[in-house]
């Protein structure tokens, strides 16, 4: 059996599955912009009402109200921005997944490969399973197709959104919208690891799925503490087999 890269099966659509993939991690952040923006709008209005106030205790009383309710207002804006893009995002997945698994898994199919997918099978799972469909099917494609990062700069992007999440956690206690700053460092600690550990993969014994990674990533830093845990995990990893800088 010959090695097969990327560059053996040059394909858009396996590109438009991992955009698919990434998702989740898109509407993170436009969740995390639309938190920050509605909420500095809010603040700004509600500090104007507070400034008219005559009693500095009233003025406070209403500035620490303002501050609740700026928060409040920026979670449903940032929540209806998120489900209005989810709505198109799934409606646009109902065709494109199971194209895009078609047309892929018969690339992949004329290879040889230990692995034949079959593209009628994955059309069937992409309609009505779509999601699960993409794990699967992009789980075994590194498994057998070897795709490639030349560079480690993905890592520090994850070391990155890590910090702005736990900075945007603890900043939440503080002020409601500092979520916005945690949901923007999500797709940065998601997307970093799901990349590294290609680059792990390339260049190390160690050889992480990068869709398992992307999966635990996601799911433990929803959780957040679970997330600090994993990410020390896989730092811990990294550094015992490329380092960490």
């Amino acid at each position: 059996m010959q090695r097969v890269t990327v560059e053996d099966v040059p394909s858009r659509a396996y590109r438009g599955l991992e955009l698919f993939l990434l998702g989740p991690t898109v509407l993170s952040a436009l969740f995390g912009i639309g938190i920050i923006v509605v909420g500095v709008l809010s603040l700004g209005s509600s500090s104007g009402g507070a400034a008219g106030t005559g009693a500095a205790g009233a003025a406070g009383t209403g500035a620490s109200a303002g501050a609740t309710g700026a928060g409040f207002t920026a979670f449903l804006g940032g929540m209806a921005i998120v489900w209005l893009l989810a709505i198109v995002l799934g409606l646009l997945s109902i065709v494109a997944v199971p194209l895009f698994l078609y047309l892929d898994a018969s690339k992949v199919a004329d290879q040889d490969l230990e692995w034949e997918p079959s593209p009628g099978l994955y059309v069937v799972l992409g309609f009505f399973v779509s999601g699960l469909a993409v794990l699967h099917y992009l789980y075994k494609r590194h498994e057998y197709v070897v795709d490639w990062v030349g560079s480690e700069t993905w890592w520090y992007v994850a070391m990155a959104g890590a910090a702005l999440g736990v900075v945007g956690v603890v900043g939440a206690a503080l002020n409601p919208i500092m979520l916005g700053v945690a949901m923007l460092g999500l797709p940065l600690f998601v997307v970093g690891i799901y990349r590294d550990a290609t680059f792990v993969r390339l260049n190390s014994e160690w050889r992480p799925n990068p869709v398992n990674h992307f999966l635990i990533g996601l799911l433990s830093a929803v959780l957040v503490v679970p997330g600090v845990l994993y990410f020390g995990y896989f730092a811990y990893k990294r550094h015992s087999h490329v380092g960490l800088v």
